[in-house]
């Protein structure tokens, strides 16, 4: 069960976000340190700082004071990125570049003012992808663009902001690439510019729980991709759920999004959890919403261990090297014509990465990896419904 600081904080959360929730009672032997790390490691200061500011008990001021400069730094970089996120966005359309924002900069606006949620960075996905015209925009608004990549994303920065203009919107192929395709012809253009799109509603819910998925299988989840999931659903009670059901299916992900939704209904509506639920929450109040180099090692070893973690860790690490086929497709989209140059390919792969091998040899050593931290993983792969 939760201990009783870990419901408080979801009482917190949901009267963060539905203001007419009961107010939430800070249990008297909670511990100042604990209610600030699940804060800061679940990215819900921007969303629970106001409401507990006005919780006048000693507990509650002396976590305040501790993130009082945090709180004002990420509300001071929320707006920059607000306002970075339109003047970029206006500037790609001009370009005649088909765009769609993505993640926090959507999500955002489900929660009661665009500031109470924060955002890591910002994604921005373009359908007719040029790096130079790109380039040539960001360079125009200030931007540095860091080396160009062959499938997923650039990376820009400026200052503080970090933007990833996305080629595609997963690392997969197959089922998922063929709805990315149909995605576009489902999208509106936004009335912020002739080429600002926006994806229906259950296209949007599909890349949530599809990168959600993705996270998941690494080892992460986090209060607020439980809050986004939530307050999603409410948002958009006339989804057509059949759409759903038949995405969800095909892609493999059916069981997962059930699960996910279950746990937002029962941290945020139901009056009680399943034990699924219990086990997922758990693991995210331990590990936060970007688990850590431990838990990414661990999904992975846990998702492709067949029940036996040294099985996992031999899968693991050859699947790192020699990335499998379908995601080579997704890197190297010549393979779709040319399959016979996968060995070659995996080659080049390779000789990249060895250029940071102390990182990489750093993501492949297992060594730290005990028995009982991945019999943990696997219970909480189970209880998402991806094992």
């Amino acid at each position: 069960m939760l201990t009783s600081t870990e419901q408080y904080m979801i009482d917190l959360l949901k009267k963060s976000m539905v203001p007419s929730a009961p107010e939430p009672v800070i249990p008297e032997d909670a511990d100042p340190d604990v209610i600030y790390s699940v804060i800061c490691n679940n990215g819900i200061l921007l969303t629970v700082y106001p409401t507990l500011t006005n919780d006048s008990s000693s507990i509650a001021r002396s976590v305040t004071d501790k993130l009082k400069n945090k709180y004002y730094q990420a509300v001071k970089q929320s707006v920059m990125q607000d306002n970075e996120g339109r003047q970029m966005q206006s500037a790609l359309s001009d370009a005649g570049l088909d765009l769609i924002a993505l993640k926090g900069w959507e999500l955002r606006k489900l929660y009661p003012d665009i500031t109470r949620r924060s955002m890591a960075d910002l994604d921005i996905l373009v359908r007719n992808y040029d790096y130079d015209k790109i380039n040539e925009v960001m360079a125009k608004l200030g931007y540095e663009g860091h080396y160009k990549e062959s499938w997923k994303h650039d990376d820009f920065t400026k200052d503080d902001i970090t933007v990833e203009m996305h080629r595609r919107l997963t690392d997969d192929s197959d089922h998922i690439r063929d709805w990315e395709r149909r995605m576009w012809e489902h999208a509106t253009v936004s009335s912020d510019g002739q080429h600002i799109y926006k994806m229906s509603d259950e296209d949007y819910y599909v890349f949530h729980i599809v990168h959600l998925h993705k996270d998941f299988n690494n080892g992460s989840l986090g209060l607020r991709r439980i809050a986004d999931t939530w307050l999603y659903n409410n948002a958009h009670p006339d989804m057509d759920r059949a759409y759903l059901d038949k995405e969800f299916e095909v892609i493999g992900v059916d069981v997962f999004a059930q699960r996910m939704e279950r746990l937002a209904e029962d941290c945020f509506t139901n009056e009680g959890y399943d034990d699924n639920s219990i086990t997922m929450l758990e693991h995210a109040f331990h590990a936060g919403i970007y688990g850590n180099g431990k838990s990414y090692k661990l999904g992975r070893i846990a998702s492709m261990s067949g029940g036996s973690l040294k099985e996992g860790k031999r899968k693991s690490f050859w699947a790192a090297v020699f990335l499998p086929y379908s995601r080579m497709k997704a890197s190297y989209p010549v393979l779709e014509k040319w399959p016979v140059l996968l060995p070659f390919l995996w080659i080049k792969r390779i000789f990249k990465h060895a250029k940071n091998y102390r990182r990489n040899k750093s993501r492949l050593d297992y060594s730290d990896i005990t028995e009982e931290e991945y019999d943990q993983m696997r219970e909480f792969l189970k209880a998402g419904g991806v094992l």
